[in-house]
C-alpha cells in the first residue's frame, strides 16, 4: 500500500510541478495581490502583527485553492478522463491513488507557502525566520484535514466542467467571511477558511507571544476530526466510472 501510494505521489508531483495554471493560482496571484494591495509597506513596513494578520488570509486562499482544484476537482478530472478507473485497475485499490494525490498536493502547497512567505517577509522587511516557522507548522498541520474535507467534491456525480465555476465563485465569500469574529467557535466548521485562519493565529500566538488558547485548540482539533470523517465517508462513495453524459 505504502509503495503504491509513493509511486502515485511521484507521478502526481511530476504533473503538478509542470502545471503552470496551478502555480499561477497558488503562488503567483497571491504574491502579486499581496504586493499590489500593500505597496505602501515597501517603503513604510507594518508592525509584525499587522503583517501576520494579512498573510494568514493569503495562506487560507492558497490552501483552499489547492484543496478545491488540486484535490477535489482534480480527482473528478481523473475520473472523467478514465484515468481513475485505469489507475485502480493497476493498483487494485483506489486508496493509494487518493493518498498519492493528497500527498503530492500537500507537498506542493507547502513549497508554495514557504516561497510566498519568505518573499513577502523579505519585501516588507519582516523577520523571515519567525514567520517562516509559523508557515511551516501551519503547512504541516492544516492542509491534510482540508484536503480530506474537499474529497466530497470528488464524490459528486457531475462532470468537473459543470461544478468548477461554482466553486470558483464560492471560494471568495469563504475568504471574505473568514475574518469575521464568531462567539461560538464551533461555527468555524462551516467555513474552512476561518478554520485555517484561526489555526494560523493559534500557532502564531504560541510561537510569538507564548500564549496558548486551550479552549480554541480543543475546538479546532474537533473540527479537524469532523473534516477527516467527511473525507473518509466521501472517499467510500467516490465512483471511478466516467460521467460522460452527466451535466
Amino acid at each position: 500500500m505504502l509503495r503504491k501510494s509513493w509511486e502515485f505521489f511521484i507521478l502526481f508531483n511530476k504533473e503538478v510541478f509542470y502545471n503552470k495554471i496551478a502555480l499561477l493560482w497558488t503562488l503567483v496571484i497571491p504574491l502579486f495581490f499581496m504586493v499590489f494591495n500593500h505597496l505602501s509597506w515597501l517603503t513604510n513596513p507594518p508592525n509584525f502583527q499587522s503583517f501576520k494578520n494579512n498573510i494568514f488570509l493569503y495562506w487560507s486562499f492558497m490552501i483552499l485553492t489547492t484543496a478545491i482544484y488540486g484535490v477535489g476537482i482534480s480527482i473528478l478530472m481523473l475520473r472523467d478522463n478514465g484515468f481513475l478507473k485505469m489507475f485502480k485497475f493497476i493498483a487494485r485499490n483506489k486508496l493509494p491513488i487518493i493518498l498519492g494525490k493528497i500527498g503530492s498536493q500537500w507537498f506542493f502547497v507547502t513549497i508554495n507557502l514557504v516561497i510566498f512567505t519568505a518573499a513577502s517577509a523579505l519585501l516588507f522587511h519582516q523577520p523571515v525566520f519567525s514567520v517562516l516557522s509559523i508557515a511551516i507548522i501551519v503547512a504541516i498541520i492544516v492542509p491534510l484535514p482540508i484536503f480530506f474535507l474537499f474529497l466530497w467534491i470528488s464524490s459528486l456525480p457531475y462532470r468537473q466542467e459543470t461544478i468548477s465555476p461554482i466553486f470558483t465563485i464560492l471560494m471568495f465569500p469563504l475568504i471574505y467571511f473568514a475574518n469575521v469574529e464568531v462567539n461560538d467557535k464551533s461555527l468555524l466548521v462551516l467555513n474552512p477558511a476561518s478554520f485555517i485562519l484561526n489555526v494560523s493565529k493559534l500557532i502564531s500566538d504560541a510561537i510569538s507571544n507564548h500564549v496558548w488558547d486551550i479552549t480554541l485548540s480543543y475546538t479546532l482539533v474537533v473540527i479537524m476530526g469532523v473534516y477527516i470523517l467527511i473525507g473518509v465517508f466521501s472517499y467510500k462513495i467516490i465512483d471511478i466510472t466516467p460521467k460522460a453524459g452527466r451535466i
